[in-house]
């Protein structure tokens, strides 16, 4: 995480605690998530507060409309574990230079935790979220919105290729996975199984100076897509760039931007 991040002080003494504990978990923390959904909903939000249900559970997800007079279609965004859905780095910048190109945004609150994750909590986060995917989904009218893309960063970026492989969904024409990780070691990883299993074309995009279980992995990630044939699946790496694209948000969204016009285009003309 960044040692200095520019997120407001009501939000940031409820985020210090999901990165200073270190007990293991099996579930969310449902009372965190919404305190920091309540502070995020305020009069200095830039966007549209949404507030979507799953199940019994209402959650907090924002919405951006597209700037030009021609919609390119809805990018639904997803966090890293340790931020939330407007967080300063990658995904607000994401979502305000996707509307300005033509998309329409949508933000997802997803679950959190209060301590740092093992293995077991983070397949529980994963789980939890599919609903929430679904949910953000259903929010487009597909007759008004047929073209849907996923960009999901770290944790959110195997949260939405989760979701894929347990739920294909033809409406997403698209999924752009920043800074993925895998266990390069684990042959029933259930991202590395979603990577081997998934259709839809994927951007696996990545910093060189990414987390260790994101660089590391790399190889393996490419290696599973190729021997399952994966055609539509991309790796792509941006020189000096760590986790959060520190520094380097524009090469980020102009990256991301090109190849999701590209390759949602081709896939809504199918």
């Amino acid at each position: 995480m960044p040692k200095h991040q520019p997120t407001p002080p009501g939000i940031a003494g409820l985020l210090l605690l999901v990165l200073t504990l270190t007990l293991p978990i099996q579930a969310a923390n449902l009372s965190l998530e919404r305190r920091i959904s309540a502070a995020l909903d305020s009069p200095n939000l830039s966007g549209k507060a949404v507030w979507l249900e799953n199940g019994n559970n209402r959650f907090l997800a924002i919405y951006r409309p597209s700037e030009t007079k021609l919609s390119l279609g809805g990018a639904l965004i997803l966090h890293d574990q340790g931020t939330h859905a407007d967080w300063a780095e990658v995904i607000q910048p994401l979502r305000k230079h996707l509307a300005k190109q033509g998309w329409n945004t949508l933000a997802l609150q997803l679950p959190v935790t209060d301590t740092r994750l093992d293995a077991a909590a983070r397949q529980s986060l994963i789980e939890m979220a599919s609903a929430r995917i679904q949910s953000a989904i259903d929010y487009f009218d597909p007759q008004q919105q047929p073209n849907l893309v996923l960009v999901g960063h770290g944790l959110g970026a195997a949260m939405a290729l989760h979701h894929l492989a347990k739920q294909p969904n033809q409406r997403i024409n698209a999924v752009a996975a920043i800074g993925l990780s895998i266990d390069p070691s684990n042959e029933s990883d259930p991202i590395s199984q979603a990577i081997a299993q998934i259709e839809t074309p994927i951007l696996d995009l990545y910093g060189s100076r990414d987390l260790p279980a994101v660089t590391e992995s790399a190889a393996k990630r490419r290696q599973i897509a190729s021997s399952n044939g994966r055609e539509g699946y991309r790796q792509e790496v941006v020189n000096g760039a760590d986790h959060f694209f520190t520094g380097m948000q524009s090469s980020l969204q102009q990256r991301l931007h090109a190849w999701l016009k590209r390759t949602s285009a081709v896939a809504e003309e199918k």
